[in-house]
């Protein structure tokens, strides 16, 4: 069986076998009839020869016996058959009479023997009637050799009637039997040399075809073949040479005609990749300045806030409270007013700091991006009932302040999301930075939604938040990962590398 399988193997992988087998195997089939067909031609007629000499064989001695026995030369008919039994090729010549004994054989041998024409020798003759008994016929003897007896009958002629009676139509039979083996082992001799040339014709054909295929035709494919395989592995600029208009130099000719298309596509495509690369870099560039700039005026915005407009009405309410606190009784209703002065300008104090912390918050810059968070989370989930959980343990260092302003815009307006859609109860925030890269998620177990819907286009801005968080990540080099579906929570995962310590 592996034999066959590497047979198998090897047919399939080599195109000379397979024009090798194409050329073999309708000649095994072509000259196996043909040399079936002339053996049996050939034995047929071998048979036809053999009987053809056994008649003539058969004739000579008749007409030998006849003149014997009409000279009453006993001794001379003994003679005859001795030296007709001398012949290797003859098993036996009997001269029967018609009572079926034998009264004449070479050597004198099985004189006086009768022969029993119920024998299985005789059978092939003697079951069929008198008129279609054959002359001669093949018998196969019970040691399985086979011979070739002929019976010819001596008619009784006038010459003969001085001895036999007038009203006999035969005088006696003459049986030789032949030995067919010589004969067969000349036919198998021939066979054997017809199938040494039939061989050698095949070997000879297979050998010339193989030569004349491999120079028009094996070889040029195996030039297309290993051009292809070498095309296919990215040398574009392969060629193969123009042999003629025949099918493999149309394949050719395709081949070369498609290389060059394909060149020059590939050609304007590494141009196009190449301005889209630098229109991507000079964006991201642009992108970048674009936020550093947003954050810079966010910076000084929420500064000038704090520092003024916060200040001053600090600066005003303490004023109103101390000019509550010098009235008299009959001012009363003035107090009250200044009360609900009060009351008003620490209600706008709030909604200026609320201001000043999401544009900037100070605690992002002063302690980073862990407080910076947990600070706003506070204020963003204060009225909602959502219950916050905060694990920094493994964010044992600042970040670059590029990266913590990224990071902290990501997670705020993910905290922007539960608090307004995600109809959670609970929401956990982590952040570590293992091994020189920078890990964070927050999961909640809100309803969740199908991030594939969620795709901002120019008739919906549905998304943006998300489109928004996802290129502050991606400005850092870093991944954003949200996983979701209806009714089974959210979770944001980041992944952002971080610069060396001594490049912070």
């Amino acid at each position: 069986m592996p034999v066959i399988r590497a047979l198998f193997r090897l047919i399939q992988s080599s195109l000379r076998v397979k024009v090798a087998l194409s050329i073999v195997l309708p000649l095994v089939a072509i000259l196996g009839v043909f040399t079936g067909v002339e053996y049996v031609r050939h034995r047929e007629a071998t048979l036809a020869n053999l009987s053809f000499v056994a008649a003539q064989t058969a004739q000579v001695v008749e007409n030998s016996l006849q003149h014997e026995m009409l000279s009453h030369n006993l001794q001379g008919v003994q003679y005859l058959l001795d030296g007709v039994g001398q012949d290797k090729k003859i098993r036996a010549i009997y001269l029967l009479n018609t009572e079926g004994r034998i009264v004449f054989a070479p050597e004198k041998q099985n004189l006086g023997e009768q022969l029993d024409n119920r024998d299985a020798t005789c059978q092939p003759c003697h079951r069929l009637p008198v008129a279609e008994r054959p002359s001669s016929v093949v018998v196969t003897l019970p040691d399985g050799q086979r011979i070739f007896r002929s019976m010819d009958p001596l008619e009784n002629r006038p010459e003969c009637h001085q001895c036999h009676a007038a009203d006999e139509r035969l005088t006696g039979v003459l049986l030789t039997d032949i030995w067919v083996a010589p004969f067969e082992t000349q036919l198998k001799s021939d066979l054997l040399e017809n199938l040494g040339w039939w061989a050698g014709t095949i070997l000879v054909t297979v050998g010339v075809v193989n030569f004349v295929t491999g120079r028009l035709v094996i070889r040029r494919l195996e030039q297309v073949a290993r051009t292809l395989t070498r095309f296919g592995r990215g040398q574009r600029d392969l060629r193969l040479p123009d042999e003629g208009p025949d099918e493999i130099g149309q394949v050719t000719a395709a081949f070369n005609e498609m290389g060059l298309r394909l060149h020059a596509e590939e050609t304007q495509t590494a141009s196009l990749t190449r301005d889209l690369r630098h229109l991507a870099s000079e964006r991201r560039d642009l992108l970048q300045r674009l936020i550093t700039a947003q954050e810079e005026e966010r910076r000084r915005v929420a500064r000038d806030l704090h520092d003024g407009l916060g200040q001053d009405l600090a600066g005003l309410a303490f004023g109103l409270e101390a000019v509550e606190r010098l009235g008299g009784n009959p001012l009363e209703p003035l107090r009250a007013h200044l009360r609900q002065l009060r009351a008003q300008i620490a209600e706008t104090t709030n909604r200026v700091y609320d201001m000043i912390f999401a544009l900037r918050p100070s605690t992002l810059d002063d302690l980073g991006l862990a407080p910076a968070l947990r600070a706003h989370a506070e204020r963003a989930l204060k009225d909602t009932g959502v219950k916050f959980e905060l694990e920094a343990s493994g964010l044992t260092r600042r970040l670059p302040p590029e990266i913590e302003t990224a990071l902290f815009r990501a997670f705020q307006e993910a905290l922007h999301n539960v608090a307004r859609h995600a109809q959670a109860s609970h929401v956990r925030l982590s952040l570590a930075a293992p091994d020189g890269h920078f890990e964070g998620e927050i999961v909640d177990d809100g309803c969740g939604f199908d991030v594939d819907a969620i795709q901002p286009n120019e008739h919906s801005p549905r998304g943006l938040g998300l489109l928004g968080m996802q290129e502050r990540v991606t400005q850092c080099g870093g991944t954003l990962v949200i996983y979701s579906r209806p009714g089974a929570g959210t979770r944001l995962s980041v992944h952002v590398p971080l610069p060396e310590a001594g490049n912070d």
